[in-house]
């Protein structure tokens, strides 16, 4: 201990020195073994540097003797203004101003005194049956402290183009694994097609004596040299025939399979085109080949001068004429092979009904239309005459306040009378034309209709099996049993009751069902 005392007091010592302090009474009581007991330097001094010297030398001679009755203590260090190497800031070196906040908004806040609760809860107040309002999770423990107010959350604003990175580092992750798997794939490929190219792994086989191919012709296991082709061979004179297979269906019965496809219009002027260039040019290389004379030029009122500009014409009235003839020879010819191609009356009848047949051969049709007033001759004459004309069958009931039409037929022929019912009736028009006026003048007046609310819808549409009626009839029926009567004779009688039940109100547009 004595040795450790003896080392800080030397360290000390040469500090002092080096601060370069004068030698006085200061110094000398420092390096006295009994500072306890020695004199304390004179207080006034003559600069802050003496009275720095006068402090250090007090607690060095107080150390002493602490150091000589008390126990053996630790090292210490000393603090860096007694050490003499602290530099006070400023330019005269002036003592640190203490850390004090002189500014009420810096200062801290105290926190709220808490009131002393001089007695607890009663027992009364914890008891659910006396108090209902009592939660016991709350605990019976009472304070006059003020609840601490909750700090309000501030605003945690994205740093821009953070999202947009997350995104680019994804999508640079899925490219990674995809060059990897990628990367691997041709690995493995190339592992594969390192070990078949290996040499070590090839192994050729020897040459057979006999190929798998000539051995059905060779003998004896091997080729001969003089004859290759023995008499028992399997290469003969003769030849195979394959057996002949009976096609699917009966030659005579092609007739009713459709054989031709059917084109468009658009396809048909161009297979039509096509044709015509085809039958030009074999004329035109038969004409080159002389197989056939050279037409003759088709004057013209137009061109015939210019045709006829290295001849010499006598008598320009004689040409004139001759090409005047010309065209109308070609006139002629023309009128006259469409006169040849025209059907006569008895074959535009026979060809329309066979078009009938086989437009009825498809399938049979009904449709059911609704109107309210068919009173007007001409409404009545278009529904009777266009039926009859479309080879359709049925009837039209007009009755005072409702009117059915019934139509059967093939479906491409309803078509037709829809679009006559639906579209180009006017049924609104009460106008009645001169000849209908005519017609009406012996019968005897009728009190003024209201057209305007007139209409017509179609009610149903379907197939059926087959034709209900054998012509076409329409009929006045003063009442609706009447009416009924007629359906139910040919097992219609539910399409009075569908027109019935009908509601115009909730009907499609007539443009949707054609």
């Amino acid at each position: 201990m004595d040795a450790l005392i003896a080392k800080k007091r030397a360290e000390v010592m040469a500090r002092l020195a080096s601060m370069k302090l004068p030698g006085g009474a200061g110094a000398s009581v420092a390096l006295a073994p009994t500072a306890a007991t020695a004199p304390a330097p004179s207080v006034a001094a003559s600069s802050p540097r003496d009275a720095l010297a006068a402090l250090q030398a007090r607690v060095q001679a107080k150390l002493s003797g602490l150091s000589a009755t008390a126990a053996p203590a630790q090292p210490t260090e000393l603090h860096p203004m007694l050490r003499g190497d602290y530099k006070a800031p400023g330019r005269s070196g002036q003592a640190p101003m203490p850390r004090i906040s002189s500014i009420k908004a810096n200062q801290r806040k105290e926190k709220p005194k808490r009131l002393k609760i001089e007695h607890e809860a009663p027992a009364s107040f914890t008891d659910p049956e006396k108090n209902p309002y009592f939660d016991p999770a709350l605990g019976a423990h009472r304070t006059a402290e003020p609840h601490a107010r909750r700090a309000g959350k501030q605003f945690q604003f994205t740093r821009p183009g953070r999202y947009i990175e997350q995104a680019e580092r994804l999508r640079n992750e899925a490219k990674m694994e995809q060059l990897k798997v990628e990367i691997a794939a041709r690995a493995e490929v190339a592992r594969l097609e390192d070990e078949v190219l290996d040499a070590n792994a090839i192994k050729f086989s020897e040459p057979p004596e006999v190929e798998w191919w000539d051995a059905p012709f060779v003998s004896n296991g091997a080729y001969p040299r003089d004859d290759i082709v023995p008499v028992e061979s399997l290469i003969t004179i003769y030849v195979q025939h394959p057996v002949p297979v009976e096609p699917p269906a009966s030659i005579l019965s092609m007739s009713s399979v459709p054989s031709q496809l059917m084109l468009t219009r658009k396809e048909r002027k161009k297979v039509r085109r096509q044709r015509r260039i085809e039958s030009q040019r074999e004329h035109r290389e038969k004409v080159m080949l002389g197989l056939l004379p050279p037409d003759e030029p088709k004057l013209r009122m137009s061109n015939f001068m210019r045709i006829m500009a290295n001849q010499s014409v006598p008598d320009p009235t004689k040409l004139e004429a001759e090409v005047r003839r010309q065209m109308q020879a070609r006139l002629d010819k023309h009128v006259a092979e469409n006169q040849a191609r025209k059907l006569t009356k008895e074959q535009r009848v026979a060809k329309n009904e066979s078009k009938a047949e086989s437009e009825e051969q498809k399938g049979v049709v009904a449709a059911i239309f609704r109107v309210g007033n068919l009173q007007h001759p001409q409404h009545r004459y278009k529904v009777s005459i266009n039926a009859k004309q479309n080879h359709l069958t049925g009837v039209a009931l007009v009755c005072e306040n409702l009117s059915v039409v019934v139509v059967e037929g093939p479906e491409k022929f309803i078509k037709a009378y829809k679009k006559l019912m639906l579209r180009r009736i006017d049924w609104v028009n009460g106008e009645v034309k001169l000849d209908a006026a005519a017609s009406l003048a012996g019968g005897t007046e009728k009190a003024a209709v209201d057209w305007s609310k007139n209409s017509c819808h179609m009610i149903w549409q379907g197939a059926i099996e087959q034709r209900r009626f054998t012509q076409f009839r329409l009929r006045d029926c003063p009442t609706e049993g009447y009416a009924k009567r007629v359906l139910s004779s040919v097992g219609c009688d539910s399409y009075w009751q569908l027109a019935k039940q009908f509601d115009p109100s909730t009907a499609v547009a007539s443009d949707l069902l054609l």
